[in-house]
């Protein structure tokens, strides 16, 4: 649910720039329902903090290495052929040549890629 505040209401408020820095509007906001939602959210966002979870999620950070470069390297998104068995084929032969390229990086010592920080991330350090 989206709420709007009207602009002279805002222009008023003694406490405005504490609450809102739009300059032509008034200040909106958005609350999330239902209510059991807007819990799950919470709770998913607390157990995301916890050591086990971080452990967990610490394994699949490298098959997301693995999919973010065959992605890249291979275009896989979308299929090439018609078909389930042409399609099953293509698919098979991507994985044999990202796993060539992953081997070839390897017994070369290529160092591993340093993971991107977004933007968004490095404000909260």
């Amino acid at each position: 649910m989206q709420v709007l505040f009207a602009q002279a209401v805002c222009q008023r408020c003694l406490v405005r720039a504490a609450c809102t820095d739009a300059r032509a509007t008034g200040r909106s906001m958005t609350l999330r329902f239902p209510q059991e939602r807007h819990e799950t959210l919470l709770a998913a966002r607390q157990r995301q903090q916890t050591a086990a979870f971080k452990a967990l999620y610490h394994l699949r950070a490298g098959i997301e290495g693995a999919f973010s470069q065959t992605t890249r390297i291979t275009g896989v998104r979308r299929a090439r052929y018609r078909g389930l068995p042409k399609t099953h084929l293509q698919l098979i032969l991507t994985a044999v040549a990202t796993n060539l390229l992953r081997l070839d990086a390897w017994l070369q010592g290529a160092p591993f890629a340093k993971t991107r920080t977004s933007r968004f991330a490095a404000l909260a350090a």
